[in-house]
């Protein structure tokens, strides 16, 4: 979620300095497609989860729906996967564009696009986004790109408003304790005790979690151990839009580097991003204000965008996630919320 919303950018300005071109966005996991409805920037979204269904399947319809229909196909960053780049190169189009990658580059079919731009690791993926705009003789200010977005409607804001009004009058703060499993990304997240820590620290906020259904044992278990519960309601059964929603009517966002860290920089929520392994430069909340929580150890950060999964050269420590104190998160809630 977080990569799709990180599109949004490069797409406004996409389709503000060409308006005449036709955008179809091509989304592989249900959540993504749900983020991008209503955006005006594109013309028409499309959903096939052709990471799940067997790939011969997925190659019969991408040729049979999607060939030779399209002028130039856009690879986003970070695409540096082999059913990216196949997919990208089955429609059939002249112009396929795209980045080069520091790590993995040739092995995950890279060279099946024909114009590449290398990847920059001291740029924010809305930023690399951006750089491909010049492959259409775009040139925008670098140093005003736009914010991501989510285009939610007027129900969907009401929805969110109605469920914030059932929050207790104070300071609301919301908390996504979970991250993607993929590749092993787990190993991002703050400890749960740590949150439980944090809560204790802030007795003056009302704290709301978020999470995935993998994720509700996490959010019963802080709420269980805090020590007064009635300052935790829990988030459950909602869409992703509706998530959205209510995360927009928040006073502030705490999460791990995650879709929903992104939601909330989407919905205009100040963010306190909890990092590790991850490099702030990539993935930092863009567009809104925020502050970066991680410890500034020699080895980290150590992700990059390739298929091999999360390791820790530490002895499998993760110490650059799991010693982060609690009171240094709460100091910077406090700090988000007074600017």
């Amino acid at each position: 979620m977080g990569d799709t919303l990180m599109t949004t950018p490069a797409l406004e300005l996409l389709k503000k300095s060409m308006p005449d071109c036709e955008i179809t966005f091509f989304t592989f996991s249900s959540p993504s497609h749900q983020i991008m409805l209503n955006n005006p920037h594109i013309d028409r979204l499309w959903y096939y989860p052709l990471k799940v269904i067997h790939f011969l399947k997925g190659s019969v319809h991408v040729i049979s729906r999607f060939s030779f229909r399209f002028d130039t196909c856009i690879n986003f960053y970070p695409s540096n996967r082999t059913a990216y780049n196949l997919f990208s190169f089955l429609t059939g189009t002249k112009k396929r564009i795209g980045h080069t990658y520091v790590k993995k580059n040739f092995s995950q079919l890279n060279w099946l696009k024909n114009m590449t731009i290398p990847e920059d690791i001291k740029l924010h993926c809305v930023e690399e986004n951006v750089r491909l705009l010049k492959f259409f003789d775009i040139n925008p200010d670098m140093k005003n790109i736009p914010p991501t977005k989510i285009y939610l409607t007027d129900e969907e804001k009401k929805a969110g408003g109605v469920f914030k009004q059932s929050l207790p009058r104070c300071p609301t703060v919301g908390i996504h304790t979970g991250t993607s499993t993929f590749k092993n990304q787990d190993k991002r997240r703050w400890p749960r005790e740590s949150f439980v820590r944090m809560i204790d620290l802030l007795p003056e906020i009302h704290f709301v979690l978020f999470g995935s259904l993998d994720e509700i044992g996490i959010n019963n278990h802080i709420k269980a151990c805090v020590k007064n519960p009635s300052r935790v309601t829990i988030v459950e059964n909602k869409t992703i839009r509706e998530v959205a929603a209510i995360t927009g009517t928040l006073d502030a966002f705490v999460s791990n580097d995650s879709g929903l860290m992104h939601i909330a920089a989407a919905m205009n929520t100040p963010v306190v991003a909890i990092l590790g392994p991850t490099n702030p430069a990539f993935i930092h909340p863009w567009g809104v204000r925020h502050t970066i929580a991680r410890l500034e150890l020699p080895c980290s950060p150590c992700f990059f965008y390739s298929p091999k999964p999360l390791t820790c050269s530490q002895n499998n420590s993760f110490k650059c996630i799991h010693g982060l104190e609690p009171a240094t998160v709460a100091d910077a809630v406090r700090n988000v919320l007074q600017q």
